[in-house]
């Protein structure tokens, strides 16, 4: 009796549906793990362990069971989409009883690494196991609802198995790039529910009145795969996953992570499993020995995965940071597309895609070879999935957590590459003795030894060291030496120094850079809370979270406060800090009021009691890489809130040359939504901080407390008689100094306008506030200045009632002008004076040459320079000037042409038909056409 082929496509369908949505919810899964687990990389380590554990057990358990002689196993798997789709409407609940159960248990497992791995490890597992458990039923049930005979067993496996791969790669992708983004990932789950309740209701309608190929057997037992072939799986599966997180971690050496990265490493990865498993499919079905691909093509893959690992500079994407307009290294759909999809696509395809494709036929031709007849297949493939996926559960925690932080990236991959040719080599001799003759050297041994060999030269070099200094940040400090490489289970961390500065970077990112004859602006940002707290004396019990190189937290000790929690969740950057830059950090780790913790830093605060510190400090990587917006959300704040004290200050990190526009609005929107009272302030040339008070009335401050705060500020180093730059009159440790670093109040930071509020479950930070093109196109210092543009400047006269005694207005608005200057900020009594002149000035052309000076004046600000220069070539209109000076317009063009194009067009639009023909207007005009001109040409250089 022939297959009913009729049944086959719709399976096929639904299965490849069902990959799709068990993939999105995996990174949904990953998304939230993070919230638990702290780091994108352990959370990718923890939900893949756990995500095969479940689906082990389930293979393993329906492998075995409910077969009936009444009802079709297609049936039956309908039941259990049903299943997963409702467990997908309650994850919601559930997730929130995991925190639940994580801050009951918190306390006894505070303090301890290993405590702190299994209470995390086992509530997420339980928490999984569910959805994960019947997924693993899936495929034994398909597989024994449509194979009915022998000879199809090979090609209807391998083609299965890839289907479902395929559909998940397409939930990879929705998900990472739309549902989550614009759903945000309860939406997400809830969307998937709905969708495999939709496949249980077709499946259950379409195969309600399919009979059973293979009612129950009479005998009581049902024959296994041995041993032999329940090894190979394991290996297979752990060397797999293993590799997968040994490729994270490798990109991570040299890419800003993102929440893109792990979306296409996982469709990458899944896309070259099916593709493998399909191959073999046809392979198989024209007839070759099954164990004998697997021999020869596994070591192959072994090679594959260690002499590949560069091939992704084939495809390199880089945008050069010292070009103003700056141009991708080579172009395709769009700026925004080739740099989130294309350039990593590319990227990760050329290192992952055929190493991949070739372990993809390992698993369909291992089942295939230890099944004998199609009764059999069922019990076979749950058992050998049950050990493949339970390896792959191994090879998750084994490189995540032992060998990476143990032996590094080079050993991992040697390790894995081993087990791969081991595979192939048993698969081999495994062939050998079944085949009776006198041969005992088979073409897969001859694979296996040339592989062995060419794994063993792979040990001459250190692949993250090479990597760091030719790829990643090393490349940025090529002069300096590298004290220090770290790998550990969170990521690698890396000190570099030479004679006049050091540098610490946590993979890709730089954290701190020291150097001997500048003042660090990090050191100053630990002083801000203790210079601002608003009280007499100093914060007592300070929190400060995410050490770096220690020196915001070690300025702090120079205040006499009582007790300093410090948090960080890398035992290597904690020990790096602590080693390396105790000279710059006053001796952090030496001082008897610290206490380190090992922990991730919303944990902590979370499970931390009520108003327990007068101060946070905070300094994290910056907000748009992997994992860290979940320190700039709203639940975050709140649970920072619930630790301050009355009088307690929270002081955050806004790195303006790592945020759009958009992005800094929103960031501190959100914080300002829990702390009404929050200032942004300036620590450095291109350095913002927030400072939030947690009273529910408006903080005060006193000159007197600032001006002796000043004096120990003064004996930071590099401050004591030296000024923000050369410019400013006053000394930086001044009172004047001082509140010159205040840039806008709480009552413009309210009215700011900003498109969203940050929360957990959107994760938007991660993902873009609408204008992310601008942090890819465009170099620091020119970000910085878009950026800066979109936040408020609060005049001093508007900021007097924070303070007890009166503050000199007119002299720190012209300090804090003159530190400034950078931005295009005008000395505000130069404004006031130019400005008092244009009122009383009669003659037309008075008014037009004060109007071109207040429009350069105030160039840093559009709306108003675009005023002055309306009213200048209203002037000009009443005046016979030939030619006027057209600096102001070009200047106040180039400067916005980039960002706002659009408004400098909407400006020339709304002139009066006469004055658009005058020479200050058409050389705005001229200025726009050119950009218009260059976009143009850029946006012809692409493909599509």
């Amino acid at each position: 009796m022939l297959p009913r082929w009729s049944t086959i496509p719709l399976a096929g369908v639904l299965f490849t549906l069902s990959g799709a949505l068990g993939l999105g919810y995996q990174l949904v899964w990953i998304r939230k793990a993070t919230l638990i687990v702290g780091a994108s990389q352990i959370a990718l380590s923890t939900v893949l362990t756990s995500f095969f554990i479940g689906l082990a057990l389930g293979s393993l358990w329906f492998g075995g069971h409910l077969r009936s002689r009444r009802f079709s196993p297609l049936f039956v798997y309908g039941l259990f989409e049903a299943a997963i789709g409702i467990y997908a409407f309650c994850f919601p609940s559930l997730f929130e009883w995991v925190e639940g159960s994580y801050a009951y248990l918190y306390p006894y497992a505070a303090g301890s690494e290993q405590m702190l791995f299994l209470l995390r490890f086992f509530l997420l597992f339980l928490l999984f196991l569910v959805p994960t458990f019947f997924m693993g039923g899936t495929l034994p049930l398909l597989l024994d609802g449509i194979v009915e005979r022998d000879a199809t067993i090979g090609s209807l496996t391998s083609l299965f198995y890839g289907l479902n791969i395929v559909g998940a790669v397409i939930g990879v992708l929705v998900s990472g790039y739309i549902t989550i983004p614009t759903l945000g990932m309860n939406g997400t789950s809830l969307a998937a529910g709905i969708g495999n309740l939709t496949i249980a209701v077709l499946a259950l309608v379409l195969f309600r009145g399919a009979a059973p190929i293979h009612p129950p057997s009479k005998e009581t037992h049902q024959p296994g795969p041995s041993f032999f072939f329940c090894a190979l799986a394991l290996v297979s599966g752990l060397a797999t996953i293993g590799y997968q997180v040994s490729w994270v971690r490798y990109f991570s050496l040299f890419n800003d992570s993102t929440v893109y990265l792990t979306a296409v490493l996982l469709a990458v990865f899944l896309t070259a499993l099916a593709t493998g498993s399909i191959v073999m499919s046809r392979i198989l079905a024209r007839g070759f020995r099954p164990l004998r691909v697997v021999a020869l093509l596994q070591p192959l893959a072994a090679l594959l995965v260690l002499y590949g690992l560069e091939w992704w500079t084939i495809a390199e994407y880089q945008l050069p940071r010292s070009n103003p307009r700056m141009e991708p290294s080579w172009y395709f759909f769009s700026p925004a597309a080739d740099a989130t999809f294309f350039a990593p696509l590319l990227q990760i395809g050329l290192v992952v895609f055929l190493p991949v494709a070739l372990l993809g036929t390992a698993l369909p031709g291992i089942i295939v070879e230890a099944t004998r007849h199609s009764t059999e297949l069922r019990n076979v493939s749950g058992r050998l999935v049950f050990w493949n996926t339970l390896g792959a559960s191994a090879g998750g925690f084994g490189a995540g957590y032992i060998l990476l932080p143990n032996i590094g990236l080079t050993g991992t991959l040697f390790a894995f590459a081993f087990l791969t040719i081991a595979l192939g080599l048993a698969a081999e001799s495994w062939l050998v003795k079944k085949g009776g003759t006198s041969l005992s050297v088979g073409p897969g041994h001859l694979m296996g030894i040339a592989a062995l060999l060419g794994t063993l030269w792979f040990l001459r070099g250190d692949v993250t060291l090479e990597t760091v200094q030719k790829h990643g940040v090393g490349k940025r400090f090529r002069s300096m030496e590298v004290l220090d490489l770290i790998e550990g289970p969170i990521t690698t961390a890396t000190v570099f120094a030479d004679a006049t500065q050091r540098v610490i970077a946590s993979g890709n990112q730089v954290l701190a850079v020291v150097a001997d004859s500048l003042l660090s602006v990090q050191a100053v940002e630990g002083h801000l809370p203790a210079l601002f707290y608003p009280r007499a004396g100093a914060p007592e019990r300070v929190l400060g979270i995410a050490v770096g190189s220690g020196q915001s937290f070690g300025a702090m000790l120079m205040y006499p406060i009582k007790q300093m929690d410090v948090v960080d969740i890398s035992a290597a950057m904690i020990g790096l800090s602590l080693t390396r830059f105790k000279e710059f950090n006053h001796n952090l780790g030496a001082d008897p009021r610290v206490t380190i913790h090992l922990d991730d830093g919303r944990h902590f605060v979370e499970r931390a009691p009520p108003e327990q510190y007068d101060a946070v400090s905070m300094e994290p990587p910056p907000p748009t890489a992997e994992g860290v917006h979940a320190l700039y959300s709203l639940e975050f704040y709140q649970s920072i809130k619930r630790v301050l004290r009355e009088d307690g200050v929270l002081m955050q990190w806004v790195p303006l040359y790592w945020l759009t526009p958009n992005e800094a609005r929103s960031l501190i929107k959100t914080q300002a939504e829990v702390f009404p009272y929050t200032f942004i302030v300036r620590t450095g040339p291109v350095d913002f901080m927030t400072l939030s008070f947690k009273r529910d009335r408006p903080p005060r401050f006193s000159t007197a407390w600032l001006e002796e705060r000043g004096r120990t500020f003064a004996q930071e180093r590099m401050v004591s008689e030296r000024r923000w730059r050369m410019e400013c009159q006053y000394d930086t440790a001044s009172l004047e100094g001082i509140l010159a670093l205040i840039i806008a109040g709480p009552e413009d930071v309210a009215r700011l306008e900003a498109p969203y509020i940050y929360e957990d479950d959107d994760q938007r930070l991660s993902y873009s506030s609408g204008d992310r093109e601008l942090l890819r196109h465009y170099p620091w210092d020119r970000l910085v200045q878009f950026s800066f543009a979109a936040l408020p400047l609060t005049p001093f006269s508007e900021l007097q009632h924070y303070f007890v005694e009166p503050i000199p207005v007119r002299e720190l608005d012209a300090e804090r002008a003159r530190a400034l200057l950078r931005y295009d900020l005008p000395d505000p009594a130069e404004v006031e004076d130019t400005e008092n002149h244009y009122e009383i000035a009669n003659s037309p052309r008075d008014r037009l040459n004060l109007a071109l000076t207040l429009a350069r004046l105030q160039r840093g600000n559009l709306a108003t320079a675009l005023t002055w220069l309306r009213r200048a070539i209203d002037a000009q209109s009443e005046v016979n000037v030939a030619r006027p000076d057209l600096g102001p317009a070009l200047e106040i063009a180039r400067a916005h042409v980039d960002l706002h194009a659009t408004k400098l067009q909407t400006w020339i639009d709304d002139l009066p038909k006469a004055s658009r023909t005058t020479p200050l207007a058409r050389a705005v005009e001229k200025v726009l056409q050119q950009h218009l001109e260059r976009e143009q040409e850029r946006r012809s250089a692409y493909l599509w």
